[in-house]
């Protein structure tokens, strides 16, 4: 007998070890492969559900565009009770849903308004900062902050229009202070007039000089199932002593900037999308842009 070689049944012990291994192996790597393939194919249906989602809120902002055109051709309001105001409910569509709504964005204070001029300074004791702030229940110096961010980043991207949440964050106003602007403020690319048919009492008065609060409040409530047609009719709800000292540029009753938001669903998949469009006269909307948002719009 050999005493230096295995015995028999040792060497098939430890074939039948070797070729357990093998059979794990195998079977792991199986396993991997098809849990890399079920996560690619994931990946892959996720990407065409992103992509189905995004063509089909494309062209429910083009419609939009098309709604908001037909309606400058039909008359030079814009109010609350106009048709396009109503959100649009998810209504069915190959493989998904699709909903949402238009929002007028000239019933808030535009931020651009109060920008001082160019290549000068932000000022707290600008009179228009002063009765913003007032308007807004914040402190002179947070509004002033939050401007000079403004100029900042303007200088540095000319020819961007900065997020407003951006800026809050830079300002680092606290959260109470930055939520109140949130809602109350908006940004856009160039001065605006305020439409009085959406303007909250915070927009009115610290757009028109003198305006105390009762009388915004006031203003807004008489609008209530009954807009202003003009700026004369506004003119004439007007306290007898602003009327003649109202500055007629910074008020109207059209409005040039919309955003729209859209939901939308595509298997398990849930998206939002917003987009800011500018009207011009009776032309179609452009669009400035579009991104994804949160859900919690439409």
């Amino acid at each position: 007998m050999n005493a230096g070689r295995p015995a028999p049944h040792a060497q098939r012990g430890v074939a039948l070890i070797v070729s357990l291994l093998v059979v794990a192996i195998v079977a792991a790597m199986a396993l991997l492969f098809t849990a890399r393939q079920q996560l690619w194919m994931r990946q892959i249906e996720n990407r065409n559900n992103f992509s189905m989602a995004q063509g089909v809120a494309i062209a429910a902002i083009n419609m939009t565009r098309l709604t908001l055109r037909d309606d400058a051709r039909n008359n030079q309001v814009d109010h609350l009770l106009e048709p396009w105001t109503i959100p649009i409910p998810p209504v069915a569509v190959e493989e998904g849903r699709v909903g949402g709504r238009i929002a007028e964005m000239q019933g808030k204070l535009n931020l651009s308004n109060l920008l001082p001029a160019t290549n000068t300074a932000v000022k707290e004791d600008d009179p228009k900062l002063q009765r913003a702030a007032s308007a807004l229940s914040v402190s002179t110096r947070d509004l002033a902050s939050l401007l000079t961010q403004f100029v900042a980043l303007r200088k540095r991207e000319p020819n961007s229009t900065p997020e407003l949440s951006e800026l809050l964050r830079l300002a680092a106003l606290s959260a109470d202070k930055a939520e109140t602007l949130k809602t109350r403020l908006v940004i856009l690319p160039e001065k605006t007039p305020v439409n009085v048919n959406f303007a909250s009492a915070e927009a009115l008065q610290a757009s028109i000089e003198g305006l105390s609060s009762g009388d915004a409040s006031s203003l807004v409530a008489r609008r209530t199932g009954n807009p202003y047609l003009s700026i004369e009719d506004f003119t004439k709800a007007l306290p007898e002593s602003l009327r003649s000292k109202l500055d007629r540029q910074a008020v109207d009753v059209q409005s040039r900037y919309f955003m729209i938001y859209i939901d939308a669903w595509f298997n398990e998949m849930h998206m939002g999308f917003e987009a800011l469009v500018q009207r011009n006269g009776k032309d179609t909307p452009s669009m400035l842009w579009m991104r994804r948002s949160s859900l919690s719009q439409s």
